[in-house]
């Protein structure tokens, strides 16, 4: 059983648990005398779109790359903010929902007065003590809840957030003698200590039993929601007094939460109060199974077991961090985590959802950390680095459909800012898809690589499901990718085609003048991009027989990219110049895309380069890398491509003992969700790595993990597997074609196994 559980409520935001159905969103704090349930939608962005791009870009692109080449960083740089920097410099950003209030009056205490810092008096309230409090999360089923008892009697809660019914349910029991005395009231403010703003147009009640609250988020070209709670009770009586719903003596009651806004519906009261009576026909049991069957479609189709003792499941998870931030060792943690990671992609990213964000689905604030937006120079994309892998391919089409939307604002940006064909975007986009570069600051937003980036994501999803349809579907948004490159890329001194003016994303070097920059031609990680770009696009129209003049232009594109350097260090060149670092232990590490998510580099094919691509993370780490939880994940998934097991696992441990909340949830800090996916990502690659017709078996496992199972491994090959490992050693193998195909099956000091498979073939392969 996959299980979280805890002692005490939630104090704040990180401490609580996340429910989700990938539109609707929630965290749960658990309390016993105030319930805060903060509500998240997908949708809720804070305005329509803008259009941001510079019309000085396209006429001092040449003059920009002259600067360049010329060895003039400054004066590049100063002209690219002036003339490409977006005319405003931030796209639209995601915000709450808004907050659900259950305040039980009878677990009320006292009173006492507090001062905050400004001075102001407090009166607080405090809660009376209870007995044996639990809360939990069940992964395998998406359902939390918490039970206590108080004097004669007890309290049980239930909670999920349902894609079927497309609400959360929250249900309340009281035991024994006791009896249910709350009121449920409903707010879109900010909730710290002296802040006075609220962001939504009315709250009101409806009929003594809903709570309505709506509004409009930048203007009327903006968004515009809705939030219902629609309250059910049984027993007692239940009454509506201004923007409140009063409960008194219940034996039990329920909750109905749920959102929608005008990025959906063109009336999303309309459309709330339908849902909630269409829900509220239904008894909770049965809303509560049709739940779990709708999820368990997804959590199963995948699971890994490590041997794990069990006396360690009788802690909470807060304490088992703590006893591995001492020195223990918890597989069952590990178990968990990756668990954990599962259950968040199966809760934000659903069929038709908005794609998970820096936080998934889950924010509280109106200004979160970066937008809570859509980072594209790594971090979305890591947050689908685990979905392919684990047979959650229709859980990676929310982000694929996003390209869709993103499509026709790339083109324009391509034309009015390079002057080129095809589509491009920047290191950002938003809810409306918006392509043109964000902020100000030169490390990061002239980087016009993130359209291709997102772009092998669609290769991915070919390779794994063979998908032609789909492909069809979406190869135009593949072949603008191309045909932007081909118009924009220009060849070097040597001859080689390379990007420009770019960056490497947010490093910054230092040049033979003792000057600072970040612009430049030709970065590393864009060539390795481009390297899988045109090689997944090749093989692409290959394969469908299409496009044969854009192929072959697509191929002599290729074969002129520069080649991958070894620097002065022994370290992977992160620039086309061997430029020193300013900061040696900077969190991002792109030049060895090539080694993850990219396959250019590999033990076997390329030693020289694996070699320095150790001593490039080697360098990092000497000097502080791995600082921010995402970081450390893409560490964990670097080392497990060069079969470096104990070095995957010690970064594994980091990245629970200093980048996790108590809640799990990866801290950056603040919270961001890329290191939960990435994390788990990195324990899969320790045990399976996937070169189409290749697949390495436990080429990084350590010590700690020397026996387990895991099922449902999809492969690019065409087929599902399960195996089992014992002594660091497979034991067996069970494969089921989903067409015909065949595999090698490469294991550390054993001879390779070459295995033939036809479609609903089962086979099993004993070692």
């Amino acid at each position: 059983m996959s299980r979280m559980w805890f002692q005490k409520e939630a104090e704040n935001w990180n401490e609580a648990l996340p429910i989700g159905n990938g539109f609707l969103g929630a965290m749960v704090f658990g309390g016993t005398s105030l319930e805060r349930i903060q509500i998240n939608e997908d949708s809720v962005w804070s305005g329509g779109f803008m259009d941001r791009i510079n019309p000085d870009a396209k006429p001092n692109l040449d003059r920009i790359r002259k600067l360049l080449a010329d060895g003039n960083v400054r004066e590049a740089e100063k002209l690219a903010a002036r003339s490409m920097y977006a005319t405003y410099p931030h796209m639209r950003h995601y915000q709450t929902l808004g907050d659900v209030w259950i305040e039980f009056t009878d677990m009320q205490g006292g009173h006492r007065l507090e001062y905050t810092k400004e001075h102001f008096p407090v009166v607080i309230t405090e809660k009376k003590e209870v007995q044996e409090y639990q809360r939990f999360l069940d992964l395998e089923t998406a359902v939390g809840g918490l039970s206590y008892r108080y004097g004669d009697g007890g309290h049980r809660r239930e909670y999920f957030s349902s894609y079927p019914a497309e609400t959360i349910v929250y249900q309340i029991q009281a035991e024994g003698q006791s009896r249910l005395n709350f009121e449920v009231s409903a707010t879109r403010k900010d909730n710290r200590s002296g802040r006075g703003s609220s962001y939504c147009d009315g709250v009101r009640t409806l009929e003594g039993r809903t709570i309505s609250l709506h509004g409009w988020q930048g203007g009327r070209d903006g968004i515009g929601f809705e939030m219902a709670i629609r309250v059910e009770s049984k027993g007692g009586s239940q009454y509506s007094m201004g923007s409140r719903i009063i409960v008194e003596g219940a034996e039990k009651a329920v909750l109905y939460i749920t959102g929608r806004t005008t990025y959906r519906s063109e009336d999303p009261h309309e459309w709330c109060m339908k849902t909630l009576s269409r829900v509220c026909e239904k008894e909770t049991e049965e809303l509560k199974q049709e739940h779990i069957c709708d999820y368990q479609k997804y959590f199963q189709t995948s699971r890994l077991f490590l041997k794990a003792g069990e006396e360690q499941n009788r802690f909470p998870i807060p304490e088992r961090l703590k006893r591995m931030r001492e020195g223990g060792t918890d597989i069952g943690l590990v178990n968990i985590y990756y668990d954990f990671a599962r259950y968040l992609l199966i809760s934000s990213s659903r069929e038709h959802s908005l794609p998970a964000n820096l936080q998934g689905i889950w924010n509280e604030e109106f200004e979160p950390a970066w937008g809570s937006k859509y980072t594209i120079n790594i971090n979305i994309e890591m947050n689908y680095w685990l979905a392919e892998k684990t047979g959650l391919s229709s859980l990676h089409m929310p982000l694929l459909e996003h390209l869709r939307n993103m499509h026709e604002h790339g083109k324009e940006t391509a034309q009015k800012m390079y002057g080129a064909r095809g589509f491009c975007c920047h290191h950002n986009t938003d809810i409306w898809g918006d392509c043109a570069p964000q902020d100000n600051h030169t490390s990061a937003t002239i980087w016009p690589m993130g359209g291709a980036w997102l772009c092998l994501h669609l290769i991915e999803h070919y390779q794994y499901t063979k998908d032609e349809a789909f492909i069809r579907e979406y190869f135009d948004i593949l072949r603008d990718s191309i045909l932007f490159f081909l118009d924009y890329m220009v060849q070097d001194e040597e001859g080689y085609w390379i990007t420009g003016p770019s960056s490497s994303p947010e490093n910054i070097y230092l040049n033979d003048k003792d000057e600072f920059g970040c612009l430049c031609m030709g970065p590393t990680m864009d060539i390795e991009i481009l390297h899988e770009l045109f090689s997944g696009f090749i093989q692409i129209a290959k394969e469908l027989d299409m496009d044969e003049e854009l192929l072959k232009e697509a191929e002599e594109r290729l074969n002129s990219l520069p080649p991958l350097k070894i620097g002065r260090n022994g370290q992977i060149q992160e620039w086309r110049t061997d430029y020193e670092e300013i900061d040696r232990g900077h969190r991002h590490i792109s030049q060895l895309f090539a080694l993850y998510p990219g396959s250019q580099i590999r033990v076997d094919k390329t030693p020289q380069l694996a070699k320095a691509a150790a001593r490039t993370l080697e360098r990092r780490l000497e000097s502080g890398g791995g600082h921010t939880g995402w970081s450390k994940a893409w560490i964990i998934l670097f080392y497990a491509r060069l079969q470096m097991g104990e070095e995957s696992w010690q970064n594994l441990r980091e990245l629970l003992e200093n980048a996790t909340l108590d809640n799990l949830f990866d801290n950056h800090p603040p919270f961001q969700i890329d290191g939960n996916f990435g994390g788990a990502a990195g324990i899969l690659e320790m045990l399976v790595q996937d070169f189409n017709d290749e697949v390495c078996l436990l080429p990084a496992l350590s010590d700690e993990l020397c026996e387990g199972r895991v099922t449902g491994i999809h492969l690019k090959c065409g087929c599902i597997v399960d195996f089992e490992w014992a002594g660091k050693k497979i034991e067996n193998i069970r494969l089921h074609g989903l067409q015909n195909g065949q595999v090698r099956f490469i294991e550390k000091d054993r001879k390779p196994v070459e295995i033939s498979f036809q479609e609903n073939e089962d086979k099993i392969i004993k070692f």
